[in-house]
């Protein structure tokens, strides 16, 4: 996926299409911004990308339930 000053909540939508189950992103946290090139080939290696540059937290309820939250 290639994002330029995409919305997270957006890019989470794109990378939610390459993955199995639901990927959700708090509304608290959906106007932050994500730029860069992520390779689709693990969705999770990605997601922790965007964990540590937007300094927000992924919870894995089960493989197929993810959530994108502010970090507390």
């Amino acid at each position: 996926i290639s994002a330029h000053n995409m919305r997270l909540d957006d890019f989470l939508a794109e990378l939610g299409r390459y993955r199995n189950g639901l990927l959700r992103c708090s509304e608290a946290v959906a106007g932050l911004r994500v730029s860069g090139t992520y390779q689709l080939d693990d969705t999770d290696q990605v997601l922790g990308l965007v964990a540590q540059s937007l300094n927000v937290d992924v919870t894995y309820r089960s493989r197929y339930w993810v959530t994108v939250s502010p970090r507390v």
